[in-house]
C-alpha cells in the first residue's frame, strides 16, 4: 500500500506540469509543450527548493540586529534602561537646548574676612574717628597713616571679588547646554565641573589683568602718594635754562634700601609710635609701604585673627567706644593664616564652590519621547519564517518566468548540437565510401 502510494506520488511528479501550453509558442504542438512543461516543472522545483535552503540557512546563521523602543519614559525607566543597555540607548531630546540655571545652582563661599566686623564701614568709622584728620602728623612709618586705607581697599577687594564671582557665575548659567540626545548624569557632571572650572579661571584672569594693568600705571607714571609714603618733596631747584624754579621729589626707601622707584612692593613692618613714650608697637601681619594698595596686598590676616593684636589696633586709635570685635576663627578657612592678601586676591578670596546640578530637572528639560536600545539575536525562529515566506514569493515569480526560457533555451542548443552531430557523420559516410569506391576502381 505504502509502496503503491509513493510509486503514484513520483508519477505525479513526474507528469506534474504547472506551466500552460501557450508558454513555449504557439507554433509548438501540444505533445512538446506538454513535455517542455514538465521539464519545466521540474527545473523550478530544483531551483526553488536550492534557493530556498540557501535563504533558510542564510537567514538562520546570520545575527539579528533588533530595535526595542518605549514611549515616553520617565527617569526610572530611563535609568533602568541606561543600567541594562547603556551601550547602545539612545534617547533624543524633545527639547535639546537647556540654560544651566534651570537645573544648576552654584553657591561660592568666600573667605570669612569678607563678612566679617572687619570691612564695615562702623568699624573703619569707630577707628578712625579718633585720629587727627590731618595724618601728615603722623610719623611716616605710623600705621595710623595707612589704617582706614588698608581697611577701605580690604573692603573694596572683597566686594571686587565678590562682584566678579557672581558676574562670572551668571554668565556660565545665562548659557545653554545643547545636547541632541539625553546625556547620563556622570557626564553631564563631568561636563558641568569642566565649564564651572573654565568659569572660574576666567574670573581670575579678568580681575587679575586689571588690577595689574591699575598697579602698573600707577607705578609707571609715577604718581606721589598722598600719604608721602612713596615719594617726598625735596624742595626747588633753580633752572638756569628755563629761568625758573622747579621742585623736585626724593625717593623713600623701605627694607634692604627698596626703592619706590624702582619696586612697587617695598615694605616694612608696620608698627605704632608713641613719640612721647618713645613706644614702638608692632601690628603683626600688616605692612606698610609705597602705597597703602601696594603694602596691603604685601600683608596677611594674621592681626585678625588674635584678639590681643585687634585689641592693640583699637587701643592705638583711640576708640571712643567699645564694638564686639571677634577674631576671624582659626582653621575655618583653607588658606594658611599667613597667606598675603595677594594670594587671596588671586583666588578671589574664595574657599569653595557649592554646585548642585539637579539631573532630574535636567531631565524634564530634555524630555525625551522615546528611548530605543538595540541588542543581537543570534537565531529567531518567527524572524526566519516570516523573511523565508516574504522572500520566497518574489523566487517563485521570477523561476516561473525563467524556468520555461532555460528549458526552451537548452532544447534548442541540444537540438542544434544533434543536427550538427548528424550532418558530420553523413559527410564522414559519404567521404569514406569514396575513398572505398576509389580503392576498388584504382
Amino acid at each position: 500500500m505504502f509502496l503503491t502510494t509513493m510509486m503514484q506520488a513520483s508519477a505525479g511528479m513526474i507528469n506534474l506540469n504547472i506551466f500552460p501550453i501557450w508558454r513555449f509558442g504557439s507554433n509548438t504542438d501540444r505533445m512538446t509543450a506538454k513535455r517542455l512543461g514538465q521539464w519545466s516543472t521540474r527545473l523550478y522545483i530544483v531551483l526553488f527548493l536550492t534557493s530556498l535552503t540557501i535563504i533558510i540557512i542564510y537567514i538562520g546563521v546570520q545575527p539579528q540586529m533588533l530595535t526595542k523602543s518605549f514611549n515616553e519614559p520617565n527617569l526610572n525607566v530611563y535609568n533602568r534602561l541606561l543600567r541594562d543597555h547603556g551601550d547602545t540607548l539612545q534617547c533624543p531630546c524633545s527639547s535639546i537646548s537647556s540654560t544651566y540655571s534651570q537645573f544648576i545652582q552654584i553657591k561660592p563661599v568666600f573667605h570669612q574676612v569678607c563678612s566679617s566686623i572687619f570691612v564695615s564701614n562702623a568699624w573703619r568709622t569707630n577707628l578712625t574717628n579718633g585720629l587727627v584728620s590731618d595724618l601728615s602728623i603722623y610719623d611716616t612709618q605710623d600705621y595710623r597713616r595707612f589704617l582706614s586705607a588698608h581697611l577701605q581697599f580690604l573692603k573694596g577687594l572683597c566686594q571686587s571679588s565678590i562682584q566678579s564671582i557672581n558676574d562670572s557665575i551668571n554668565q556660565f548659567l545665562s548659557s545653554s547646554l545643547v545636547t541632541t540626545n539625553i546625556i547620563t548624569e556622570t557626564i553631564l557632571n563631568s561636563q558641568v565641573n569642566v565649564l564651572i572650572d573654565e568659569s572660574k579661571s576666567n574670573a581670575l584672569i579678568i580681575f587679575a589683568r586689571l588690577l595689574f594693568f591699575l598697579q602698573s600705571a600707577n607705578h609707571g607714571n609715577r604718581l606721589v602718594s598722598g600719604y608721602g609714603t612713596n615719594f617726598m618733596f625735596g624742595g626747588f631747584v633753580f633752572d638756569q635754562t628755563a629761568i625758573e624754579f622747579r621742585s623736585y621729589v626724593v625717593e623713600v626707601l623701605y627694607d634692604n634700601q627698596c626703592s619706590c622707584i624702582l619696586n612697587r612692593t617695598c615694605t616694612i613692618q608696620a608698627t605704632f609710635i608713641n613719640k612721647n613714650l618713645s613706644e614702638i608697637i608692632a601690628v603683626n601681619g600688616l605692612k606698610m609701604g609705597c602705597t597703602p594698595s601696594e603694602s596691603f596686598l604685601q600683608s596677611t590676616l594674621e592681626c585678625f585673627y588674635n584678639y590681643s593684636c585687634i585689641n592693640i589696633i583699637q587701643t592705638q586709635t583711640n576708640s571712643s567706644y567699645e564694638m564686639n570685635s571677634p577674631p576671624l576663627i582659626t582653621g575655618a578657612s583653607r588658606f594658611p593664616i599667613n597667606t598675603t592678601i595677594n594670594d587671596l586676591v588671586n583666588d578671589l578670596f574664595v574657599e569653595n564652590w557649592l554646585t548642585a546640578v539637579n539631573y532630574s530637572l535636567y531631565f524634564d528639560q530634555c524630555s525625551p519621547k522615546l528611548c530605543s536600545y538595540t541588542y543581537i539575536q543570534e537565531l529567531n525562529s518567527f524572524y526566519t519564517v516570516t523573511s523565508v515566506l516574504s522572500i520566497s514569493g518574489g523566487i517563485m515569480f521570477i523561476l516561473k518566468w525563467i524556468s520555461p526560457i532555460l528549458v526552451r533555451l537548452l532544447v534548442a542548443i541540444n537540438r542544434k548540437s544533434t543536427r550538427t552531430g548528424d550532418k558530420r557523420r553523413r559527410i564522414h559516410f559519404i567521404t569514406a565510401v569514396g575513398l572505398r569506391l576509389n580503392d576498388i576502381y584504382t
